[in-house]
This record gives structure tokens, C-alpha cells and sequence, in this order.
């Protein structure tokens, strides 16, 4: 994933795969790609988030953008979403739009796509710097709840 995530439609439903930030550095290239399906029936978008540890205000406004701009406010679906980052798009306003499941399959995905080629090792070390950059964001998130309000620029 060249820019930290992938997307692909299927029928009316556009289906984003994030991979461990949603951030300035890539929510741009996100927005313009998600740009390209507008006016073409997208009904639902679905974020594969079971990576995602760190999201910025960039990143709620490029969730706020598909919400608005890619048809007649499609379903936004979040699929294994980490509290931390829920509890953020809670205090901005986002989880009145967003719908959260669960899904075993796409960890799984997830858990080979990282893991396959690490050793013993390796893997608990990678989910020790998993949590730790989960419990980093979670520490931090006042800069993006506190500074932020929906569709106010940085």
C-alpha cells in the first residue's frame, strides 16, 4: 500500500483498506482517490481500520469528505475499530454517522498481511509497538479533540 491504504469498488460500495495512520501525509492522496467515485452511486463506504493507530483531523475531515461528497451521504462503516481511535471520533461528532463492526475474517487478513514473514520475536515485539502507539495516540488525542471542530481547517 503505497500511500497507507487501498481502495476498490464493488457495485455501490467502495471499500478502503487503512493501514496504521490516517494523517497529513496521506489523507490528501485518500481524499483525491475517493474524489474519482463521486457521482457514480457509491451508497456505502467501508474502512477496513483494524490497522489504523493514529488518525489526525486531516483524516476525520477525508472520513467527513466521503460522508458529504460521494453521493447522497453513503453508509460509512468503520470494521474493527481500536477504542482509541473510536473515542476520538466520538468527541468530534463522528460516530453519529459512522456504523462499527466487528470482523474476524479481516483481523485475520490483517494478522497475516503484517506477520507472515516475522519471526516469534519479531511478532511480539511488532504488538508491543502496536499498543504503545496506540496508547501514545490515545494520550495525545486532545490535540485532535480539543483543536478541531467538523470542518474547521487545522
Amino acid at each position: 500500500m503505497e500511500n497507507n491504504f487501498e481502495v476498490k469498488k464493488d457495485g455501490s460500495t467502495l471499500n478502503v483498506l487503512l493501514d496504521d495512520e490516517l494523517s497529513v501525509a496521506n489523507s490528501p492522496a485518500l481524499t483525491e482517490e475517493l474524489s474519482k467515485y463521486r457521482n457514480q452511486g457509491i451508497e456505502k463506504v467501508v474502512f477496513d481500520v483494524t490497522g489504523l493507530i493514529y488518525i489526525s483531523s486531516s483524516g476525520i475531515r477525508c472520513i467527513f469528505y466521503a460522508f458529504q461528497e460521494l453521493g447522497q451521504q453513503p453508509e460509512i462503516v468503520f470494521v474493527n475499530c481500536a477504542k482509541e481511535i473510536y473515542e476520538v471520533l466520538d468527541h468530534v461528532g463522528m460516530t453519529s454517522v459512522i456504523k462499527f463492526e466487528e470482523s474476524v475474517r479481516k483481523k485475520e487478513l490483517y494478522r497475516q498481511r503484517k506477520l507472515c514473514d516475522l519471526e516469534l520475536g519479531e511478532i511480539g515485539q511488532f504488538t508491543k509497538e502496536r499498543k504503545k502507539g496506540l496508547d501514545v495516540f490515545a494520550a495525545n488525542n486532545d490535540v485532535v479533540c480539543y483543536s478541531m471542530k467538523l470542518g474547521q481547517e487545522d
